[in-house]
């Protein structure tokens, strides 16, 4: 007889549980059906419905969940669309939480019925809500963006663009919605923002060509850096320059690329290149190095000219001129210094005041437009002590000494 009341007390407890459940339901339903809706009761009763075994199989349990939660979104929808203070978290939440109620009431209510049979209950009200609502994440991705919270704004946008792939909306032409590539721009900007360039890059990639081409292909070439693939790093740079001729951003990068991989003859392609489009004193100068270190001094020196022509403040310019000038000036004198003949010695060594004098222009410029780097100081030490003049030998003396 105890065995009998246990069973029949538990029975009436599941009894109870269930009816518990679609009370909820039930309660649910009427918060959001009532002439003010209360949603935030009516999301407080429908939670405990998803996570019951008694009632989280039916297909109505999770339409009402989305009902529940679309009510929230319009809610806070109008109070923005009226001017007043809106909680947009609330409503990105919302429809992302309604989208993926709606999609599994709709997958319960395709299950046969005891007898085999397919009846759909809820499928047009379903496509009809969720197309209702998609513009609601764009709106919520921008919120979100504009928070800083680029995480939350990357997943908002995602689900935008990831309608088309919703097996019920299939047919509903959404792959060719107009505003895709610029939630695509939005889900990368997300992501780079939130240092997630693996994700950004095929984004970038999908709209590189029709949205702010100059600025993506700069990005694109930046992220491929930041994931160490130099090849499509180096590609971007490459179809940015020629995309892209007078943007000097993509033909420097790639000058800088192959100078730190010791590739000179690359770089001076891409120097030349560039020069066609931005005659600049940086790159005159920086040609110049690649042909001095190539040992065609004169082409070096042409380069070097020109870019003070440009710039006649350009110190460095200056100094590699006067450099080549003191090199060739030390090497004279070491020659002349090993001269055994006194009289050939003298006759050399009174010619030496016009090789110092040919650098000294250029250092004295370069000094007084950089006063504190050290090499042009120890030139014009070198170069005043060889043509006598004591005063200005002891003034880059002490400077020398002070550094």
């Amino acid at each position: 007889m105890k065995k009998v009341v246990f069973l029949l007390s538990a029975a009436l407890m599941l009894g109870t549980a269930v009816n518990a459940q679609k009370k909820n339901v039930r309660i649910a339903k009427s918060k959001i059906m009532a002439e003010t809706p209360d949603t935030k009761a009516a999301r407080e009763a429908i939670l405990p419905a998803l996570k019951d075994s008694t009632t989280n199989q039916k297909a109505e349990t999770w339409f009402m969940a989305g009902e529940v939660f679309h009510t929230t979104y319009i809610e806070e929808q109008k109070k923005l669309w009226a001017e007043k203070k809106a909680d947009q978290a609330l409503m990105g939440q919302s429809i992302k939480s309604a989208l993926g109620y709606y999609l599994t009431a709709d997958s319960l209510d395709q299950l046969p019925d005891k007898k085999g049979r397919v009846r759909p209950k809820y499928r047009d009200k379903i496509v009809e809500r969720i197309l209702g609502f998609q513009r609601g994440f764009t709106d919520a991705g921008s919120y979100y963006y504009d928070q800083k919270d680029f995480s939350k704004s990357l997943e908002m946008f995602q689900q935008y663009l990831q309608y088309p792939e919703i097996p019920i909306l299939k047919d509903k032409g959404l792959e060719k919605d107009t505003l895709r590539p610029l939630i695509t721009y939005y889900s990368a900007l997300s992501a780079t923002q939130g240092g997630k360039p693996e994700i950004a890059v095929p984004y970038y990639e999908q709209i590189k060509d029709s949205i702010d081409s100059e600025w993506i292909y700069a990005r694109l070439a930046d992220d491929y850096t930041k994931m160490k693939d130099t090849v499509n790093m180096l590609r971007l740079y490459k179809l940015g320059a020629v995309k892209f001729p007078k943007e000097q951003y993509y033909t420097r990068n790639l000058i800088n690329y192959y100078i730190n991989q010791d590739l000179m003859g690359e770089a001076l392609e891409w120097i030349n290149e560039a020069l066609k489009n931005d005659s600049s004193a940086v790159l005159w100068n920086l040609k110049g190095r690649i042909l001095e270190n190539d040992n065609n001094i004169e082409g070096a020196l042409e380069c070097y000219e020109t870019a003070i022509q440009i710039d006649p403040q350009m110190a460095d310019a200056l100094g590699n001129i006067g450099r080549h000038y003191y090199n060739r000036a030390v090497e004279e004198l070491d020659r002349v210094n090993a001269i055994k003949d006194d009289r050939v010695y003298r006759r050399e060594k009174a010619k030496m005041k016009a090789v110092f004098e040919k650098p000294r222009p250029y250092f004295e410029r370069a000094h007084a437009i950089d006063p504190e780097e050290r090499d042009y100081i120890i030139a014009l030490r070198g170069i005043y002590y060889n043509l006598q003049m004591n005063d200005k030998y002891d003034e880059m003396d002490k400077k020398m000494k002070a550094l």
